[in-house]
C-alpha cells in the first residue's frame, strides 16, 4: 500500500552498510498529495495524531517529513481496518 501511494523510501545497500533515503516517487502523485492533505487535517482534528506529529517534529524531522510519517501511519491504520473489517477506535492507537 505504501509503495502504491508513493510513500515508501529508497533503501541503499553496499556490503554491510544499509541506509534509507528519499521518497520513491513511483506511485500516484495525486494519491500521495491527497494522503498528505488528509494527514494535515487529521493532525489538526485528532489529539492522538497531533501527538504523533509533535513526536516526529521533536525528533528533528521537518514539517513535510513529519506529515509523510503521519500519512504512512494513516495508510497502515486504514489497511488494518479494511482487512479486519473493524471500525476506527481511538483507544487502540499506540
Amino acid at each position: 500500500m505504501l509503495s502504491y501511494a508513493g510513500l515508501d523510501s529508497t533503501i541503499k545497500q553496499s556490503g554491510t552498510m544499509s541506509s534509507t533515503g528519499k521518497l520513491v516517487k513511483r506511485g500516484s502523485k495525486y494519491l500521495r498529495s491527497t494522503l498528505i492533505n488528509i494527514a494535515m487535517s487529521v493532525m489538526i482534528h485528532n489529539p492522538l495524531f497531533y501527538a504523533y506529529y509533535t513526536k516526529k517534529r521533536l525528533e528533528g524531522k521537518h514539517h513535510r517529513i513529519a506529515l509523510i510519517h503521519l500519512a504512512k501511519k494513516l495508510i497502515r491504520i486504514m489497511h488494518h481496518l479494511e482487512t479486519h473489517q473493524e471500525d476506527f477506535n481511538d483507544s487502540k492507537l499506540k
